[in-house]
């Protein structure tokens, strides 16, 4: 399907690694000139390259986005390199296993402004100049975590359970000026931050990483047999993102291969 991005701008959030980058490329291949941030400018700068071999122009910024400024100054790198922003995928977001007893105000006050302020503040950013051309299209990339608490993940979990409710909010306020935003649960993708994960189980417990994913499936089964990996979400970001998806706002998809028990 050619979802007939071209002479649209893109801004995707923590854009180096996994499904971000992975969206970006998605966007870029079919036609969308894309802006891309994450604090990691070495990475940024590979993705960036990629991105320019397909043709299409790209900005990356070093920014860090939890920081009360940080999207303000991201978003205008874009809009002078680019010329605005058509399209935002607020992707930017990580978690970190420790029991919920453990986590201090800081660990909750931390994951709250990387996986739901920040999304907070690029949307109210960008949502103006949506509206004033009567088309703009958000996508929120939120975790199965926020569908299904796990005592481990306890403040990444609100946080995405936050982003899942902050994304419906936004449907209703803005749908009718063309301005679509919707919401994707990812269930286990197989990114950079899961398999450094794996190999720090892996040399803790002596096993090999695939001994380490394995365990992992056995403790809790996907139905479709695999894990995840990027592409299986940045497919349907970018058909959020098109006119193809016209219809579609307020809408939670779990791409998840069936892990999630409940449809809510």
């Amino acid at each position: 399907m050619d979802l007939d991005l071209a002479g649209r701008v893109a801004l995707v959030t923590g854009g180096s690694q996994g499904i971000g980058r992975e969206i970006a490329l998605v966007l870029a291949a079919e036609g969308a000139d894309v802006g891309i941030c994450a604090r990691r400018a070495d990475r940024l700068q590979q993705v960036a390259a990629e991105i320019a071999a397909l043709g299409r122009r790209v900005v990356a910024v070093p920014a860090d986005v939890t920081t009360v400024d940080g999207p303000a100054t991201v978003i205008a790198a874009v809009t002078e390199s680019l010329g605005g922003v058509d399209i935002l995928v607020n992707n930017a977001g990580k978690g970190h296993s420790r029991f919920i007893a453990e986590l201090s105000d800081d660990d909750w006050h931390a994951s709250l402004e990387l996986n739901l302020m920040s999304a907070v503040r690029f949307s109210r950013e960008c949502v103006p100049g949506m509206c004033d051309q009567g088309w703009g299209r958000i996508v929120n990339i939120a975790s199965r975590v926020g569908r299904e608490p796990d005592p481990y993940f306890a403040a990444y979990a609100a946080a995405k359970s936050a982003l899942i409710n902050f994304s419906k909010s936004l449907a209703n306020a803005y749908s009718g000026d063309g301005v679509l935003t919707n919401c994707i649960v990812p269930g286990l993708i197989r990114g950079e931050a899961v398999e450094e994960a794996a190999q720090r189980s892996a040399a803790a417990t002596g096993k090999t990483v695939q001994e380490v994913y394995a365990a992992t499936l056995r403790k809790r089964p996907i139905p479709v047999g695999r894990m995840g990996e990027p592409r299986d979400v940045a497919g349907l970001a970018a058909f959020l993102a098109s006119d193809h998806a016209a219809w579609i706002t307020g809408a939670c998809f779990d791409v998840d291969g069936g892990i999630v028990r409940t449809d809510r």
